[in-house]
């Protein structure tokens, strides 16, 4: 067994000892706890990723259907205007005297507003 007293050199050393050891312990400590965090930043990294998935894969999907829609949409305008003017010709040339002064009321009323848009600025 050892003395009771021991020098000062020995207490330095015991107290340098215990302090590495204290150290270590927290060093080993704080690896543990940044090896925790980072095994469950990858648990839920594996778990959000079927999410993540899913929500891209229904955004996608969303987008398909705007842009059929959007498609379907365009042709039936196209067809609406096709329609509409052949209507416009057939009119045109069942009664073209009637076409021709109602071309020109519209041009007036068009360079009416024109002219009144432009004094508004003027003045």
């Amino acid at each position: 067994m050892q003395s009771a007293s021991k020098t000062p050199s020995e207490l330095a050393d015991d107290l340098r000892q215990t302090a590495n050891d204290a150290m270590d312990t927290t060093r080993a400590y704080a690896q543990n706890a940044v090896n925790a965090a980072g095994e469950k930043v990858r648990d839920m990294r594996r778990e959000a990723e079927p999410t993540m998935e899913q929500l891209a894969a229904r955004v996608q999907q969303a987008v398909q259907r705007g842009l059929d829609s959007a498609s379907r949409t365009s042709a039936r305008a196209q067809r609406q205007f096709e329609v509409a003017a052949d209507r416009t010709g057939q009119y045109i040339a069942d009664q073209p005297v009637r076409s021709i002064l109602l071309a020109a009321a519209a041009g007036a009323a068009i360079t009416a507003l024109l002219v009144l848009a432009t004094r508004s600025r003027d003045d």
